[in-house]
């Protein structure tokens, strides 16, 4: 959207995937956006409920970067699916040791970080292009 600085601006554009989270049997469709500063895949904690897992638990990790203040994201296994919007088809799926944090409700999408996305995949930006492609490492 314009703003002082970028008045000329109409959108931008950002590396989102269209990503099927599931704890069986229990399954939510969301999207992530690919981030390369992000330590861990987080997502908004709401999806916790739709995949049947209880927050708060053990599995607790205090981390900072889209606020002023400490985080705090509660972890899971579940199971991860990718879509490809060109083939229409899951191109990829895998496990997933994702997180759920009340903070990213606002940012209203999951970010796939380094540990468990970027550690899995290559992943290709070409910013000139306007694309984006991952394939597995």
């Amino acid at each position: 959207m314009p703003d002082d600085a970028f008045p000329d601006r109409v959108s931008i554009q950002r590396p989102v995937l269209v990503v099927v989270l599931e704890n069986s049997p229990n399954v939510v469709g969301t999207l992530a956006i690919v981030d390369s500063g992000a330590d861990s895949c987080i997502f908004p904690a709401s999806l916790d409920g739709p995949l049947g897992i209880a927050i708060p638990n053990r599995n607790r990790s205090v981390f900072s970067g889209t606020t002023d203040s400490p985080q705090i994201a509660y972890f899971e296994n579940v199971r991860a699916r990718i879509w490809d919007s060109t083939t229409k088809s899951f191109v990829f799926d895998f496990g997933l040791y994702a997180g759920f944090c009340d903070t990213l409700e606002h940012v209203g999408h999951g970010l796939l970080g380094q540990n468990g996305f970027f550690s899995r995949f290559v992943v290709k930006f070409d910013g000139a292009e306007n694309l984006f492609d991952i394939e597995l490492k």
